[in-house]
């Protein structure tokens, strides 16, 4: 299967599939949604339809945290048109099932339709209890379909045991499981047939059956208007997820996926996701990898690989670390404690910078802050004094305790290190959790004291990424130790950073092209790349050479070393990339107008582009300023100054094409928000088109917007 626009200048929307709408009172979108939406595109003059992961996420919305790297989520499957699918696959359901099925969609739907989000569990409940009532009156049809996926699809049968045993052991994570914990292949048949899990693995399977179908006959007509789909292919996997739980040879459980601190996160971001071991991998020829595409391939023409980054070079935070402030890029080159010797660098001295040495006074200060704070909180009445006076007493012993328990003291100085049993910032955390549990009104005082911790415990200038194998703690030039060292002793370890980090360079560049090689030989889809973040000089030169575009967000696009770090021209966007105004964990384009955009700047460049640009011209109005607000007019500007991009590729989320109009955007921009990163607000990847598709089919008005206004053509 083949990109059909390969080297065109094409422009396409961004969709959540759960978002889709095929009529007023949808309760979420479906696989079969998608032939209607594809047909809505044309209309509009696109020809890319980009969506996010489909995989099989469980009871959770976030579809970059699957139960499955493989198995299709259930939600998406049209309960009214499941009959006819077993019809396609020569196995039809007797017709009182059938017939159940199509009222149990229109239950959910007149249920759950006129939410303003998509009530995601409520719903995938609602759609599980249906399909399994029809599994059970039709078993001895749908049972064989399930059997034979199992035989046909190596990933089926531990995909199916896995999501069976989550269900007996209600929803825990697989290391809380009472039995199979870990799972040997040879075991893997015996636990297909296990009683007590056979039936709901089975079940489990019909459902991917009926999936694939669904998004296949979908997909296939959406390709045969000309449209484009691109799929989403997110580079890690949930730790508690069928794949690392039966192939734990490929993964790194002792290390977890995240990135460094930015000016967005100053903590980094620790994502929780294993590490993948890319020598076992590369020992099986990537068979994982090149299966897990082989099946994408049925459904999409082109997909985007999440985190590009990740195939040269990932964050890698040790497992008991909250945050991810201290880690070090895997692959990359670490200073060993010889070769520190040799640059005169003691072993006393090397404590010193790669173990943070805290003061008894600051920890005293600490300690009498967090009781001050506990009793401004909660001042003594009167008949309460004896009673107050001891639970201030014992709060200061249970802090003694945690001063036991954290630090030791080095000889009999004045002076700290972490205990040996404090292995990361998350055992600091817990070793208060069961204090802040016995007192619950001193919360707020023990969170401020665990939080100081958690600061001392990131002062140090190294960081011993394994052992005697030390790297440069991102912002290592801030920390106490570093601060003490002479301006000559500075001066070699700076000496020895930039060396490791050009060394490392090299080795993410050969990471890097034997991946995305590996990626391109699997298949014949039309890879994009995720691209965002601190990019090493490797990553754009490795995607050039193998002609995978990578990702320009406009807010992002600038020259960020230049004084007054103006936007990047339009013109001057590399021209193998995707162009786009705003993505899923971004605000969308109304709300970032309002609240962070240089808007003076960027009607400047808007109006010199109008001169050779009709369409922009008339959305700029004749406008001096730019408005204070997004406009309909200067949403219809910004969009079409996208599209006027070098880049091969535009993308328009589908919310910042509804802010071309005034009949369909939100009321509220912040009720276009798919995901904010970093938080579980319930909202989170919930987000619902406000309209129909067949209503903004009709709208000839919005659709000759669109069309004319993402039109692309010779680059300005």
């Amino acid at each position: 299967m083949n990109f059909i626009h390969s080297k065109d200048r094409i422009a396409g929307v961004a969709v959540p599939l759960l978002a889709l709408r095929a009529k007023k009172n949808a309760a979420c979108g479906v696989y079969s949604d998608l032939e209607e939406f594809g047909r809505l595109v044309k209309h509009c003059g696109l020809s890319l339809i980009q969506l996010l992961p489909l995989n099989d996420t469980g009871s959770g919305s976030s579809p970059y945290s699957a139960l499955s790297a493989f198995a299709l989520n259930p939600i998406y499957i049209s309960l009214s048109e499941a009959p006819d699918t077993m019809a396609t696959l020569g196995l039809p359901l007797e017709e009182h099932v059938a017939k159940a099925l199509v009222r149990a969609a229109g239950a959910i739907d007149r249920k759950f339709g006129a939410e303003v989000r998509v009530p995601y569990e409520s719903i995938l409940s609602a759609k599980i209890d249906a399909l399994r009532a029809a599994w059970r009156e039709n078993r001895e049809i749908c049972a064989p379909l399930a059997e034979a996926f199992a035989a046909e699809q190596r990933w089926a049968k531990p995909y199916a045991c896995f999501v069976a045993l989550k269900e007996k052991h209600a929803g825990a994570p697989w290391w809380e499981w009472s039995e199979h914990r870990a799972i040997e292949a040879e075991e893997l048949d015996e636990l297909w047939f296990n009683t007590e899990i056979a039936e709901e693995a089975r079940f489990r399977l019909w459902l991917q059956v009926i999936a694939r179908e669904q998004l296949r006959a979908s997909a296939e007509k959406v390709r045969d208007l000309g449209v484009d789909i691109m799929g989403d292919i997110p580079i890690l996997l949930a730790r508690d997820s069928a794949d690392v739980w039966h192939r734990r040879d490929i993964f790194t459980l002792e290390r977890q996926a995240g990135a460094p601190p930015d000016m967005y996160s100053p903590r980094g971001q620790n994502w929780g996701f294993p590490l993948y071991n890319w020598d076992a991998l590369r020992a099986s020829g990537y068979d994982f990898w090149r299966e897990r595409l082989a099946y994408t391939d049925q459904f999409y023409t082109s997909y985007r690989i999440d985190h590009v980054l990740g195939f040269f070079r990932i964050w890698a935070i040790d497992s008991h670390e909250n945050d991810a402030y201290l880690g070090a890029f895997e692959p990359s080159v670490r200073a060993s404690r010889e070769e520190l010797t040799a640059l005169g660098f003691s072993d006393e001295r090397l404590t010193w910078l790669s173990k943070p040495h805290i003061p008894e006074w600051k920890i005293q200060d600490a300690e009498r802050a967090c009781l001050e704070r506990a009793a401004d909180r909660h001042p003594v009445s009167e008949g309460t004094v004896d009673q107050t006076t001891d639970r201030q007493a014992a709060l200061a012993l249970r802090l003694d305790d945690l001063r036991a328990a954290c630090f030791q003291r080095i000889k009999s100085e004045p002076l700290f290190l972490f205990s040996a049993n404090i292995r990361g910032s998350a055992d600091i955390y817990a070793a208060a959790a069961a204090i802040r549990a016995e007192f619950p009104e001193a919360s707020e005082s023990i969170d401020a004291y665990t939080r100081a911790m958690a600061d001392w415990w990131i002062d140090r200038a190294l960081y011993e990424a394994a052992p005697n194998a030390y790297v440069f703690q991102w912002t290592y030039r801030d920390t106490t130790s570093w601060k003490s060292l002479s301006a000559q002793e500075q001066a070699v370890l700076e000496a020895k950073a930039e060396s490791m980090n050009a060394a490392s360079l090299d080795i993410w560049e050969q990471r890097g092209r034997e991946l995305l090689s590996m990626l391109i030989s699997a298949t014949g889809m039309q890879p994009f790349a995720e691209d965002l973040g601190a990019v090493p000089a490797c990553v754009p030169k490795v995607l050039r050479e193998l002609e995978i575009p990578g990702l320009r967000v406009l807010r992002w696009e600038r020259k960020w070393n230049s004084p007054t770090q103006p936007y990047i021209p339009f013109e001057e966007y590399e021209p193998l990339s995707v162009a786009c105004t705003s993505v899923h964990d971004s605000t969308n384009i109304r709300e970032w107008w309002k609240e962070e955009a240089d808007r003076a700047q960027l009607w400047c460049m808007f109006r010199a582009m109008a001169d050779r640009d009709v369409a922009l011209r008339d959305a700029l109005g004749g406008l001096d300023e730019a408005p204070a607000e997004l406009t309909v007019g200067a949403a219809v500007a910004l969009v079409r100054a996208v599209a006027l991009s070098s880049s091969v590729v535009a993308v328009y989320p589908l919310q910042d094409l509804l802010a071309c109009t005034l009949t369909w955007r939100e009321a509220d921009p912040r009720a276009e928000r798919i995901n904010i990163p970093g938080t579980t607000l319930d909202s989170n990847w919930k987000y619902k088109m406000p309209v129909d598709i067949p209503a903004l089919a009709k709208d000839a008005r919005f659709c000759a917007t669109v069309s004319t206004t993402t039109a692309r053509g010779a680059i300005i």
